[in-house]
């Protein structure tokens, strides 16, 4: 499925702006997800959706051969130009070309909303080895924040008819069980530094909010910005919890 036309633009119109607004993964999350999967040095991983590479970072790219995949070019091309040891190709997860059964793991990081869920299932089957794994991820604002609160208050009526970002929904949407076999589940809390102006790069990289019309992405800035002021945060931003769920799902034989 070709992206979204309106979260696209959105999306290209600046892709520094995606990368700086997005927050990163916690180091210790990545490194339990590789020790699960049990894959070293040299392994092949294929990234899904894989926007600027706020997964594929250099640690990763260090210890991986990773392939990253992603359909919007200009997104593609920030992540070329951050991280030039990794081969992008500008595809979409359900129909992209590489060759089946050789990847260790197939990784989809924030990503999900952006496919046609089930086809994109029956693609990470095909491109892992026998018994290899899907690692998918989700960043999430603590809900007990009152900025993580008003993201989430404010987005919600725009998700359409699309699971929460949570991982345990997402697998029982897609029935993850059924179609891998072994699903494992883990929740690593984290804080990220924020600012006012990061606050107004983070919410155009939200997709469903990347889609709407001028007027409504003004509103919701302008709504968490008025959040914002109520916290008073200090001249070195605010510190806001953030959870990463993460489900691990291991390919049959």
């Amino acid at each position: 499925m070709p992206p979204h036309r309106g979260a696209a633009e959105g999306f290209a119109a600046d892709p520094s702006r995606y990368q700086r607004g997005r927050p990163g993964y916690p180091a210790e999350a990545i490194d339990w997800a590789l020790g699960e999967v049990g894959i070293g040095s040299g392994a092949a991983v294929v990234e899904l959706g894989a926007g600027t590479g706020k997964v594929t970072s250099e640690r990763v790219a260090r210890v991986l051969r990773v392939v990253a995949v992603e359909p919007v070019a200009r997104m593609a091309a920030e992540l070329s130009a951050r991280l030039p040891a990794v081969q992008v190709l500008v595809a979409t997860a359900e129909s992209n070309g590489l060759p089946g059964g050789q990847a260790e793991a197939v990784l989809a990081a924030q990503s999900l909303h952006r496919f046609a869920a089930r086809d994109a299932v029956q693609e990470m089957r095909r491109l892992p080895r026998p018994r290899g794994w899907l690692v998918l991820l989700w960043n999430l604002p603590e809900p007990s924040h009152p900025v993580g609160q008003a993201m989430a208050e404010l987005i919600e009526p725009l998700r359409a008819d699309a699971p929460t970002d949570e991982g345990d929904r997402w697998c029982s949407a897609l029935d993850l069980g059924s179609e891998f076999g072994t699903v494992i589940h883990c929740r690593f809390g984290h804080t990220v530094t924020a600012s006012r102006e990061g606050l107004d790069d983070r919410v155009p990289s939200i997709r469903c909010v990347a889609c709407q019309r001028e007027e409504v992405r003004r509103r919701i800035q302008a709504e968490l910005d008025c959040v914002w002021s109520r916290q008073a945060p200090g001249p070195g931003g605010d510190r806001l919890p953030y959870q990463t769920d993460m489900c691990l799902a291991r390919a049959g034989a």
